[in-house]
């Protein structure tokens, strides 16, 4: 058994591994199970990256790689709705050791406090979120804290259609709680094959038993390429800080 276990899909690319060392940075006493899923090899690194981040694994953390040699995602010749990694984070859930589970997508990162904070704000609870800062991918640097998006249950700009918003590598689990959910990581309500992260947000929210932590502790990569850059670029203009047209490095979108 672990105190908490993470999960990370990934497409084997170069920004997995700041994510996992994102990780094994942690300031957190307890135990943690990382839990790293390849849906597709892209750069064919894959068992390289597995070796090098093993090799740097503390003593108080276990790694477990699953690399199935094939995709359960739609888009790869798998039979999942889910672009974006299949029915990995739902598998990975449940194959965890432990019954608190916490997510990082393989471009983001955490701040050295996410897991102590996060585990103390589920403690008793079913679920519970961290706050955001939008990130350069590229640069690794936190440019400014996520005030519009990722901010909870009925707040921000998603809150009066959708009823707000907390991103996947904000969040933790109880997954023996809410397992009736867990299934609904490997599908997607859009043709596009997203949304996941949606679905499962909309049952967490009707969830009243969650915690919070209250500050930022999540390094989400922003995306030139998504549909929400422009809205985050002029809330980030109010804040005084230019956010960078470049790419960010490596995903599973």
């Amino acid at each position: 058994m672990f105190d908490i276990a993470i999960v990370i899909a990934t497409a084997g690319r170069a920004s997995l591994v700041r994510a996992v060392e994102s990780i094994y940075a942690q300031d957190f006493v307890g135990s943690i199970q990382v839990l790293v899923g390849v849906d597709v090899d892209t750069s064919g690194k894959s068992r390289e990256l597995h070796q090098a981040l093993l090799g740097r694994c503390p003593a108080r953390m276990a790694m477990t790689w699953i690399d199935l040699g094939y995709s359960t995602s739609r888009r790869h010749g798998g039979v999942h709705s889910c672009h974006f990694g299949g029915s990995l984070r739902s598998a990975l859930t449940m194959c965890a050791q432990s019954e608190i589970v916490a997510y990082l997508d393989d471009d983001d990162w955490y701040d050295a406090a996410h897991v102590r904070a996060i585990t103390a704000a589920i403690r008793g609870r079913k679920w519970a979120y961290s706050l955001c800062w939008y990130a350069d991918s590229n640069s690794g640097r936190a440019l400014c804290v996520d005030e519009i998006e990722s901010v909870g249950p009925d707040k921000g700009v998603f809150g009066p259609k959708f009823g707000g918003f907390v991103r996947p590598s904000a969040l933790a689990i109880n997954k023996l709680a809410l397992s009736h959910l867990v299934h609904l990581w490997s599908h997607s309500p859009y043709p596009t094959g997203d949304g996941e992260d949606r679905l499962v947000f909309d049952r967490l929210r009707r969830e009243l038993d969650f915690g919070a932590t209250g500050i930022p502790t999540v390094c989400y990569a922003v995306d030139p390429k998504d549909g929400m850059h422009g809205l985050r670029r002029r809330f980030m203009m109010s804040k005084g800080v230019e956010l960078p047209d470049t790419a960010k490095d490596g995903s599973l979108r």
